[in-house]
């Protein structure tokens, strides 16, 4: 009897394998709800979305308790390449970010990376090769449920090449730090104290926008001081940070800031609008 059971346990064994492994493919597959799709040209990544959805960091700073576990790219050639994070970590985001961080034609991946006992960092990935892989992070916060907001990829120092500015913690004090993609990793050009750019529990990423505010030719960074009263002009020609100036606002900033032409326009408590001109930074 033993043995005419033996075979059975077998294939109800493989089978249990079989279904482990589908159900572990179909995670990966499984996008982030709300999660948005990044699309570039070039050699490298043309396409980035988060996926594999978990609960295994009860933070909640975007508004839910689910955040990814995994990021699902397709490369200039046609291939997907799927990366997964190990259980101590997630990516608290909504959308990557693609942009050319080392200048070879091809776009990196961008994405906030947070730690479940160290909080987030700044975290580049790309293509090296055929292979998809992390390339680059910035030191993690250094306690839990501490938060950082990407703010711009644009060149900001005037070079011709992109940084990364983000407000690291924007619900306490934040800091705008300037990061650059170097030979050993990132490095951090500049920083200044006295910013958000983010509304706790909201899904609204986009507190900050650029444009050349003081018409010097190099891109400036405009955003909410940290009570989101104001929004400051900051410019980083040369890779020195200073304040253009502050145009105060009749309601805090709860939403997208965005520039067309001369003027920044940014959504406002009560469903205000708030719009000045660049002028206004200059005064």
């Amino acid at each position: 009897m033993t043995r005419r059971l033996a075979p059975v346990a077998a294939l109800a064994a493989l089978l249990a394998g079989a279904a482990t492994v589908y159900a572990q493919a179909a995670h990966a597959q499984a996008r982030l709800p709300d999660g948005g799709t990044a699309r570039a040209g070039g050699s490298g990544v043309v396409e980035a979305h988060y996926v594999a959805p978990t609960a295994r960091y009860a933070h909640g700073v975007l508004g839910d308790a689910i955040e990814a576990g995994g990021l699902a790219v397709r490369d200039a050639a046609g291939r997907r390449h799927v990366l997964m994070l190990s259980g101590d970590s997630v990516f608290e985001d909504i959308t990557p970010r693609l942009a050319d961080l080392d200048g070879d034609g091809g776009a990196e991946v961008i994405a906030v990376r947070s730690y479940l006992a160290r909080g987030s960092a700044l975290a580049v990935y790309g293509m090296r090769g055929d292979a998809f892989v992390h390339i680059a992070e910035t030191a993690p916060i250094g306690r839990p449920g501490r938060w950082l907001n990407p703010a711009a990829i644009a060149d900001l120092t005037g070079d011709g090449r992109l940084e990364v500015a983000i407000v690291r913690t924007p619900h306490i004090g934040g800091r705008l730090e300037v990061w650059r993609l170097r030979a050993g990793g990132l490095s951090r050009l500049a920083a200044l104290d006295g910013f958000s750019n983010h509304v706790i529990g909201s899904r609204t990423l986009g507190l900050a926008a650029v444009g050349d505010v003081d018409g010097d030719g190099v891109a400036d960074l405009v955003l909410p001081d940290a009570r989101r009263t104001a929004l400051v002009a900051v410019t980083l020609a040369g890779g020195r940070a200073r304040i253009i100036g502050r145009a105060a606002m009749p309601a805090p900033v709860v939403g997208t800031v965005s520039i067309s032409g001369e003027r920044v326009s940014a959504s406002l408590a009560g469903g205000r609008r708030g719009t000045v001109s660049f002028a206004a930074f200059r005064d």
